[in-house]
């Protein structure tokens, strides 16, 4: 019996209702991004910082000319909106890059702590992904950014997981996939960002950020 307790879990996480995504993700396919300082203005400020390492990275923001060559290089629908332009304790980062991208930001809590449980610090991929959310190079640009500047790591990936959800990665419908792109999909938009494809070997993935969001881990794990 308890062999199946993990996959039990998984089945249970993944079969919760698509509705239950849907306001995780808001203002519709069509929405622009809110302006860096109304999104600042929405953030809850506190004391809470449970990543003292990142107070370096918490407090850097992109120079112009880093932000010219961003632009320059990356193939990303959405570059001209991300500027990683605000500064704040890791906390306050995650729901300042939600808040612009219209997410709820208890969806970006899960995914960073599934990403690096919050360490800006942290390297994957063989020394190829970088941050809070684990920006992976060759497929996203652009370094140092992406470990250096934690706003900046943030920003980049509410821009990469709005379109994957609006709609404005087609390329996904020209490779292999479980199912076909569409828009407002919330959970095929987190799973592709670890597997690079649509709905299809993501199902672990994606149960792992449904169950940190269930838990709020960031608030409930004795060890985070």
């Amino acid at each position: 019996m308890r062999r199946l307790l993990p996959a039990l879990l998984l089945a249970l996480l993944l079969a919760l209702p698509s509705t239950a995504g849907a306001a995780l993700i808001n203002g519709g396919t069509k929405a622009k991004p809110r302006s860096d300082r109304a999104a600042a203005k929405l953030v809850q400020r506190s004391s809470f910082e449970p990543r003292a390492d990142n107070d370096a990275a918490n407090h850097r923001m992109p120079t112009t000319a880093q932000l010219r060559d961003f632009r320059r290089r990356s193939d990303m629908p959405n570059k001209k909106w991300v500027t990683g332009h605000f500064t704040g304790t890791t906390d306050e980062i995650l729901q300042w890059g939600a808040h612009k991208w219209r997410i709820d930001p208890d969806l970006l809590r899960a995914v960073a702590t599934v990403e690096s449980w919050w360490h800006m610090y942290t390297v994957g991929d063989n020394g190829d992904s970088f941050g809070l959310m684990q920006i992976r190079r060759p497929y996203h640009c652009c370094e140092p950014l992406t470990s250096q500047d934690t706003a900046f790591n943030v920003d980049y990936y509410g821009a990469i997981l709005r379109a994957y959800h609006d709609g404005k990665q087609p390329w996904l419908n020209q490779v292999e996939r479980g199912q076909q792109y569409r828009a407002g999909d919330v959970w095929g938009s987190v799973g592709v960002w670890a597997s690079g494809r649509w709905h299809l070997n993501d199902q672990e993935y994606v149960a792992k950020v449904k169950q940190r969001l269930a838990e709020k881990t960031w608030r409930t794990d004795r060890w985070f």
